[in-house]
């Protein structure tokens, strides 16, 4: 069973979630935006609307994983890029990033928000006595995995960051927070996603909440993350490895058989490969995805926000998984190939099904607001991760880590072993470790994965030199939105910026 999160509903959780995070305010601003809610959670109808309102903020509105923002601060890896005319959407692609992107500050303060409802939810678990034990560990377990999640990206992209678990974000600026060693960001994401694996169920009877089998998929790849820079904790592989073990072990997720499936509007709620994403609803501009509108060709009508490289596309292994994860031909009225095009690069496919929004076939999309969604989880990353840390943690490949990374690669390639062929425990540690990484760079392209496994493996700088020679160790991060280095005390700008 897949996890998805159907936005359906949650402009009404807002409503209620007014008095908690106000209109997306920023980390900065005053207590009546961010006030504290001690008492305003009793019943069940309460805590519902509260997790809503706790997801809001990371989907809809043109500012989240509803639009190009998290994609375009990923784009110094080599699958994503954008348009020559726009310095500032190129920005990170080259690696000249500016201290005040919107998009950064956005992402910023979305999360923050996020991260101040989770914190919300947790310290009024305890006083809702109207609710059940059950339901109060449901809850509190989705706002542990809600919080760690926007933790978990925060820390990834910037570094050391303020670390606020008070429920009034407004008191911990006064306090002087500043910001927190990565490795204290990480300790409290391992224990929000500790205590949500035992809170959640593994399923819930309404589609659309984070899951069991969420909180350790998560925790997995926040394992695999630490085992890398900058903590370079090796430890971490065979926790990584045992995670995703056990979401193996559900035996609640699979491949689906078709890569090209997973793409449809019409299956993201019932396919057997996503364990958590976010959903778009085309009938309400604030709840709505707008992805396949950034993603589209000029010649379509789009916005040419984001597209591929051609560096990246030319080297991408073909087969099926390659038709589905690029768009070359144009539905246009000349048909044109992406080599002729204005930009002349490949765009991407992931995101061109918006349901109501724009079909996948056609050019001109419907309308801006659109059915999509974005991927936080699947199944194939399960896979993939319990391949690269079990060759990690075992100092070579195993039978179970051959077979995991096996059956992604027979459905990129149709089952076609000639194509793809089957690797084997014959391999070296290093000779699988690179198999392994490739297939994360083809499996993911365009997910928001790529840029963090760079980082994770030191392998900006070999990645990009020879085409951006400026780039350097200090891009391993990006630089904090500066308004908020300057009014939050403690708070440096990273080194290098």
């Amino acid at each position: 069973m897949r996890i998805s999160q159907n936005i359906n509903g949650i402009i009404m959780g807002l409503m209620t979630m007014a008095l908690l995070i106000g209109c997306e305010s920023d980390l900065e601003e005053n207590p009546p935006s961010l006030v504290t809610p001690q008492n305003f959670y009793q019943t069940d109808d309460d805590f519902k609307a509260a997790i809503n309102g706790a997801i809001k903020p990371l989907y809809g509105g043109w500012g989240g994983f509803d639009f190009n923002a998290p994609l375009i601060l990923c784009s110094g890896a080599e699958d994503i890029t954008s348009r020559p005319s726009s310095p500032e959407l190129r920005q990170f692609d080259t690696f000249n990033p500016t201290l005040n992107y919107s998009g950064a500050l956005g992402m910023w303060t979305r999360m923050y928000n996020t991260i101040n409802a989770s914190n919300g939810i947790i310290a009024s678990i305890g006083t809702a006595e109207g609710v059940s034990e059950e339901n109060r560990n449901a809850y509190e377990g989705q706002a542990r995995y809600l919080r760690a999640l926007s933790y978990f990206f925060l820390t990834r992209w910037f570094g050391e960051i303020p670390l606020i678990t008070q429920d009034n974000q407004a008191e911990a600026i006064n306090d002087e927070v500043g910001q927190s060693p990565v490795a204290d960001i990480y300790a409290l994401i391992v224990e929000d996603l500790s205590i949500a694996e035992n809170y959640l169920p593994v399923t819930f009877s309404e589609v659309g909440r984070p899951t069991k089998g969420a909180a350790k998929t998560l925790l997995a790849e926040v394992y695999i993350n630490m085992a890398g820079w900058p903590l370079k904790d090796a430890s971490k592989y065979a926790l990584a490895r045992d995670k995703a073990k056990e979401v193996m072990d559900m035996m609640q997720y699979s491949l689906e058989p078709n890569f090209s499936d997973l793409w449809r509007v019409a299956n993201k709620l019932t396919n057997s490969e996503f364990i958590f994403s976010l959903n778009g609803l085309s009938t309400n501009a604030g709840a709505a995805s707008h992805l396949h509108q950034g993603s589209r060709p000029g010649e379509e009508g789009g916005w040419n926000d984001i597209m591929s490289e051609a560096r990246f596309f030319n080297v991408f292994p073909e087969g099926p998984r390659k038709d589905a994860t690029f768009w070359t031909d144009f539905a246009d009225e000349a048909n044109t190939n992406w080599q002729d095009s204005n930009i002349g690069q490949p765009y991407i496919a992931k995101y061109r099904d918006a349901g109501a929004g724009a079909s996948y076939e056609q050019g001109a999309v419907n309308s801006f607001n659109g059915d999509g969604f974005f991927v936080f989880s699947r199944y194939a990353e399960v896979l993939l991760i319990y391949a690269e840390a079990a060759n990690m943690a075992e100092g070579g490949p195993s039978a179970l880590a051959v077979d995991a990374i096996n059956q992604v690669r027979r459905r990129a390639s149709g089952n076609d072993t000639v194509l793809y062929p089957d690797l084997t425990t014959s391999m070296t540690m290093e000779e699988f470790d690179d198999a392994v990484i490739a297939e994360r760079n083809w499996e993911f392209a365009f997910e928001a994965k790529r840029w963090f496994d760079l980082v994770r493996r030191e392998m900006v700088i070999e990645v990009n030199q020879g085409l951006y020679p400026n780039v350097d160790e200090h891009h391993r991060w990006l630089p904090k939105p500066q308004t908020e280095v300057d009014l939050i005390t403690g708070l440096e700008q990273n080194p290098g910026y």
